[in-house]
């Protein structure tokens, strides 16, 4: 079968080599356009296209639905799956293909519907979410459901450790579908039960002190790798990377409060103490928690905002 790819992920990778090695053809790979990137506001593809450019694949990067019009009357994919596109698909282009289109999304729906399921699941404390296959409809992850399977979610689960076990598992449910899907119905989603995964703030990452330690560590394998998890300093933002729960003696009082013990920076939540291994201060380069401690010249008034 001729396919396309809808996606702005690296998460998607797997899914096009499962697809190249299938007996199916991968006729292209549609992205979003190029955009300013960074300090200097290069234009610049995002990483999956330079990704699959450097592999030789084709790839579209329509700015808008005339575009993927024009793309999609060239390539004639006869099934197009998305997976992290992060663009609602125009009802006018959804039956263009012969047998439409069909997402890969990282929730039980119609549980977690939006851009960042994996997410939400981790700061919500979920024990469990599993992936959807179902048909693009005009809704926001609303259509027919193929297929749905539960996984579950460990205490050390990150948002790119689940994902990755997400997608993997999702690959032979989701060549099998392909080559079934003239012959396979989908089922309508429940009524009830639908919840949001609203896109990730910047804002989102920042820690707040007086919450649980449990909050603030789902908050840092939720957000670490994306956007960031964050904190104020002497009214400079500091990025955090690396937090654990300690059972080390100590002089913290009040949420926020740091002190450095031994090596080990420590700052207090509202019930425990957690180690900061790393931080960024802002224009600096990543350093570990001693060395900031030390560079900051830390007192018993020291605290992170």
């Amino acid at each position: 079968m001729q396919l396309s790819i809808a996606s702005s992920s690296l998460i998607s990778i797997p899914i096009i080599e499962a697809i190249l090695a299938s007996e199916h053809t991968l006729g292209s790979i549609i992205t979003n356009p190029d955009k300013p990137t960074g300090r200097g506001k290069k234009i610049e593809a995002n990483e999956l296209a330079k990704w699959a450019e450097l592999k030789g694949l084709d790839v579209s990067k329509p700015a808008d639905t005339s575009e993927l019009n024009r793309h999609l009357l060239a390539s004639q994919p006869q099934l197009i799956i998305t997976c992290a596109y992060g663009r609602l698909i125009p009802v006018e282009l959804l039956h263009g293909p012969r047998f439409g289109w069909i997402n890969l999304h990282f929730s039980l729906l119609p549980k977690l519907r939006g851009a960042a399921p994996v997410q939400w699941a981790i700061l919500n404390g979920e024990t469990e979410t599993g992936f959807t296959i179902f048909k693009l409809d005009k809704g926001m992850d609303t259509g027919p459901v193929y297929i749905t399977k539960e996984v579950n979610i460990s205490e050390d689960d990150t948002t790119p450790i689940l994902l990755d076990r997400l997608t993997e598992l999702a690959i032979p449910d989701l060549l099998d579908l392909v080559s079934k899907i003239g012959k396979t119905r989908a089922t309508p989603q429940p009524l009830s039960g639908a919840t949001l995964a609203p896109k990730i703030s910047k804002d989102m990452g920042r820690i707040i002190w007086k919450s649980s330690i449990e909050t603030v560590l789902r908050q840092d394998r939720a957000l670490s790798d994306n956007p960031g998890i964050w904190t104020m300093f002497n009214d400079e933002r500091i990025s955090l990377h690396g937090l654990s729960e300690v059972l080390v003696a100590n002089n913290l009082k009040a949420p926020g409060d740091i002190e450095l013990v031994g090596d080990q920076l420590l700052v207090r939540t509202s019930d425990s103490v957690l180690e900061v291994k790393e931080v960024t201060p802002a224009g600096k380069k990543r350093m570990s928690g001693a060395d900031f401690s030390r560079g900051a010249r830390l007192d018993s008034g020291s605290k992170f905002e």
